[in-house]
Parts: C-alpha cells; sequence; structure tokens
C-alpha cells in the first residue's frame, strides 16, 4: 500500500518523498510543491507497539496534518492515531499495512495536502 499512495501522491499533487535522514533511510517528507510545508511524514517499517498497539508486528506508517476537530473523531488507536513523533493536535498517524480502504487514505491525504496549501490557492480551492 506504500507505493500506492506515494503514487497517488506523485500523480496528484506532483510531490516525491524526501528521505532526510542517513539514520532511518525509509522515512521520508512530503512537500507541498507551492508552500514546502510538510503535509506528509513516512514513517518505514515502525514496530507497532510505537503506536501502542499490542502485536509485535511492523508497518509502514504515514503521519498528515489534521484538523484537531476531525483527528477526534478519525483517532480509534488501531487503524488511525495521534501523530507518531508529531504535533498530536494537528497530526494523525495512518498505518499503511492494508486496514484503512485506500479510498478513506486518498481522502485523508488529500486533506493534509490542503491545509498546508495556503488556504487551497493551488489548488484553486478557497
Amino acid at each position: 500500500m506504500t507505493q500506492q499512495i506515494l503514487e497517488y501522491i506523485r500523480d496528484t499533487y506532483g510531490a516525491e518523498p524526501e528521505y532526510l535522514w542517513r539514520a532511518t533511510p525509509t522515512n521520508a517528507a512530503l512537500r507541498n510543491n507551492c508552500t514546502g510545508k510538510w503535509f506528509a511524514a513516512l514513517i518505514g517499517n515502525l514496530p507497532l507497539s510505537k503506536l501502542g498497539v499490542k502485536t509485535d508486528k511492523r508497518a509502514d506508517v504515514l503521519n498528515l496534518k489534521c484538523d484537531p476537530m476531525i483527528s477526534f473523531t478519525l483517532v480509534d488507536n488501531e487503524r488511525i492515531f495521534a501523530g507518531y513523533h508529531m504535533n498530536k493536535e494537528h497530526w494523525i498517524s495512518v498505518r499503511l499495512d492494508g486496514c484503512v480502504p485506500v479510498d478513506e487514505l486518498k481522502a485523508l491525504v488529500d486533506m493534509s495536502y490542503e491545509i498546508v496549501d495556503n488556504k487551497g490557492k493551488a489548488r484553486g480551492i478557497g
């Protein structure tokens, strides 16, 4: 699912993952091309126990910007979590192991992009 969502981001927004951290080569930032702000951060192969899931499994996780009023309804601590290593009020972490349907995931990516899109001017929103 990770490659599928990265392709969606590239095809929809022209954003490519930036692998910025030598110590964690599977982690990447994705920026809004107009504002330069991050709208997503990929954490590769994260132990799900770090998110509070009682398992020894690992999964890729995508951190996304989220309106705090919406994140309150989304966070279920099974599929979607308060942002891992991010401001937990303004970010969510979403598992990329298939437990979130791809259409829902794309909608969350779209919302995140629009939040950092300088009020949507780059896409004709607002």
